[in-house]
């Protein structure tokens, strides 16, 4: 019986941690979508494109790290790579929608 218990676990364990990251590489995916579709109607300024590709890669960069510290992301992690693609998102809004198009 525990040893069904514990199988069960470790698989539910498994299924969640792999739709993080589906999770996270999904939302990261979008975010640079966005940009490139931004930049190629004009939508976006030179610079504003340039901004927010930083920002994605500081995003890329901070998941690498948590990946590297133990193998996953764990939730405290997970909770500021959130935060971090939630305020990008809204960046990426806020310059696509300020009337500054690129001429």
């Amino acid at each position: 019986m525990k040893i069904k218990f514990l199988i069960t676990l470790f698989l539910a364990m498994s299924i969640s941690v792999a739709s993080v990251k589906a999770q996270v590489h999904t939302r990261k995916h979008n975010q640079k979508e966005r940009i490139q579709q931004g930049v190629r109607n004009g939508e976006l300024t030179k610079r504003e494109g340039r901004l927010l590709v930083h920002e994605q890669k500081k995003i890329r960069r901070d998941i690498r790290r948590a990946k590297a510290n133990d193998g996953h992301i764990g939730p405290v992690e997970r909770a500021k790579i959130t935060r971090e693609q939630n305020q990008a998102s809204r960046h990426i809004y806020r310059a696509k929608h300020n009337n500054r198009s690129r001429n």
